[in-house]
């Protein structure tokens, strides 16, 4: 067999859905950051993100003989399972949480901080997006995180999500004003200061 490099993802899937434990240890490097950074931006929770994590590609190697290409990307399939136990995990572990909480306790987004002053303004920025994005509904912030931090397109996140493309379309829509407006009323309040 070729090495893990030489193939892509469908060819890793197919070796790993007849037993390759290569291939799927493939599968697990190449997608279990992905995996843990989904879990994370849901939940904000690096331990709980962790053990997702390792729920998830249990499951994957449970259900790998189930995958078919015919019905959408791997990733996309990956990311339903990584989206639906990350929900159930939110429910069974914090059914009063929210995530003005995380922002409460300190949690944000992994970055590699640098010390350059247009890294820190960067980061600054983002921090200040990130926090907007922690205040909206979990449904809005599921669109969100898997358009712009998984860059999955509309048709992929509408598989994941288990929902209808206008459903998503609607959602990012209603995400993106409500951003606006948090981020326009972050930026009136420290011109007003």
């Amino acid at each position: 067999m070729p090495s893990s490099g030489d193939l892509d993802t469908n060819d890793l899937v197919r070796a790993a859905q007849i037993g390759d434990q290569d291939a799927f240890e493939a599968l697990y490097r190449l997608y279990g950051a992905s995996v843990f950074r989904t879990a994370y931006l849901l939940l904000g929770d690096t331990g709980l993100a962790e053990e997702i994590t390792q729920d998830v590609f249990v499951q994957v190697y449970r259900k790998l003989h189930s995958y078919c290409s015919d019905r959408g990307t791997f990733p996309a399939w990956l990311y339903t399972i990584t989206v639906r136990t990350s929900r159930n995990a939110r429910r069974r572990r914090w059914p009063w949480w929210s995530l003005d909480q995380g922002i409460a306790a300190g949690t944000e987004p992994l970055s590699d901080a640098s010390g350059t002053l247009d890294d820190l303004l960067r980061d600054e920025k983002h921090c200040r997006i990130w926090q907007a994005v922690q205040q909206l509904s979990h449904h809005a912030r599921e669109v969100i995180i898997l358009r712009y931090y998984q860059d999955l397109q509309y048709g992929e996140i509408a598989q994941v999500l288990t929902c209808p493309l206008g459903t998503v379309k609607s959602r990012l829509n209603a995400a993106h004003m409500q951003l606006r407006r948090a981020l326009r009323e972050e930026i009136h309040e420290l011109l007003s200061s």
